[in-house]
């Protein structure tokens, strides 16, 4: 499996910028390549961050890219910062860097996540546990570990890079879908929804259930609703909003997408940097779609 990355905004976009500069700092995770990269350069090219740190776990990778981005922006400082996302020691070091190093996040893009090839040969029920751990559990784990720094930041937000793989409508079960998208749905509800999915996968019950058959999809359609959670929790302090890139072409998609990275990175770096975000929506194709 590979890291994802996920899209610079327009100018008819730029107009709409949040104007607050000073001092900002934004994240990216997974952000050494694909749209994670392009992620991390439009959102300096926006001129609204004085540091954008590129968190990514390969190191030699994560530098190239920071300085690569660096030769474009002359305002604003690009650096790396070690992250494995799923290493939780990696995720409380990071939180360290950052409280040592400038004290508050204002700016949180969650990019990184993996997939399996369709290629690979591991069989479904083993695949299950490997993706629900990095893409839902460690995300959420990463972030809670954020949001005090993030509390801190000037017009901060929050933006989860999502999948239209992530759907409401791979779930048979309408109850299951209700539950999902109701508005008292709290954080711990959803990891005991997601156990529980991948429980009936490991009883090969998960489709009688009237669950989703992608382990990618659920993760997703997860992290969809932990911002949505996030969003009601942190109202009026932090915008939450997370975003489907696109079929783009990058690694996880075998180069085979139809969409360029940095067409896909706008549907991030839009609610990242627009002015009077709304919270708890989904972007995709450069507006707020639906779930």
């Amino acid at each position: 499996f590979f890291i994802s990355m996920s899209c610079v905004p327009s100018s008819a976009a730029t107009s709409a910028f949040a104007t607050t500069t000073s001092g900002r700092v934004a994240v990216v995770t997974g952000s050494n390549k694909g749209i994670g990269f392009f992620i991390a350069l439009q959102l300096g090219l926006s001129g609204l961050f004085q540091d954008v740190i590129l968190a990514c776990r390969d190191a030699s990778r994560g530098q190239a890219a920071a300085l690569e981005i660096q030769k474009s922006l002359s305002n604003t400082r690009v650096s790396y910062a070690p992250l494995t996302l799923g290493d939780y020691k990696s995720h409380a070091h990071f939180l360290n860097y950052m409280q040592d190093t400038f004290g508050k996040c204002d700016v949180l893009v969650n990019n990184a996540a993996i997939a399996y090839k369709g290629s690979d040969p591991t069989p479904f029920e083993q695949q299950t546990k490997p993706t629900l751990d990095v893409n839902f559990r460690a995300t959420v784990d990463f972030t809670e570990k954020m949001l005090p720094l993030l509390r801190k930041g000037t017009d901060a937000r929050i933006v989860n890079v999502a999948s239209m793989a992530g759907h409401l409508s791979q779930l048979t079960s309408q109850d299951l879908r209700n539950t999902f998208t109701s508005d008292k749905l709290t954080m711990s509800q959803l990891q005991d929804l997601v156990n529980k999915f991948e429980a009936d996968v490991q009883s090969g019950l998960h489709k009688k259930q009237g669950w989703g058959s992608s382990n990618y999809g659920m993760s997703k359609l997860a992290v969809i609703a932990a911002t949505k959670i996030w969003a009601r929790q942190e109202a009026g302090v932090i915008s939450v909003n997370c975003c489907c890139p696109g079929y783009c072409k990058t690694d996880m998609s075998s180069q085979r997408g139809i969409r360029d990275p940095s067409d896909g990175a706008k549907n991030a770096v839009i609610p990242a940097t627009m002015e009077n975000p709304p919270t708890g929506a989904f972007f995709q194709d450069y507006k707020v779609g639906e779930w």
